[in-house]
């Protein structure tokens, strides 16, 4: 994805990346697997999609970003809303002010995800974002 960025100026989905992120993970595991174990018939391998990982009641997730470059430059957010399946239903984005830090950017689009979700009257919606920094603050 950071190639993509950096070197074509395109930007991938994050569901996509993520999905991709959990393939390769599923790749390694099968490699070191074999490579240091190769006497063994079979191993747990990791979930190959995002959805696997989802608590069984899990019906709708939720995955929000931002884009930060600087504080003195507008920031880009973005969410889209997905059933389990991994359908899109629902999306947004917007351009909003600048603001001081990347977690700060990350906090709003998390804001802006969950008070748009509330107004359409969507409950029990998983929440998902690329920002352990953030989830660390909120948990």
């Amino acid at each position: 994805m950071r190639n993509k960025l950096l070197f074509e100026n395109k930007r991938d989905h994050i569901v996509h990346v993520i999905n991709a992120a959990f393939m390769d993970l599923d790749m390694c595991t099968e490699e070191f697997a074999f490579t240091d174990a190769p006497h063994q018939s079979h191993y747990t391998s990791s979930p190959n999609t995002i959805q696997a990982i989802f608590p069984q009641e899990t019906e709708l997730y939720c995955v929000a970003d931002a884009s930060w470059k600087a504080s003195t430059k507008k920031i880009g957010i973005g969410w889209s809303l997905h059933s389990k399946k991994g359908t899109l239903k629902i999306q947004g984005s917007v351009a909003l002010t600048p603001t001081n830090s990347e977690l700060e950017a990350e906090a709003i689009a998390m804001k802006s995800a969950v008070q748009q979700l509330n107004r359409l009257a969507y409950t029990n919606v998983l929440m998902l974002g690329d920002c352990a920094e953030l989830f660390r603050c909120i948990d």
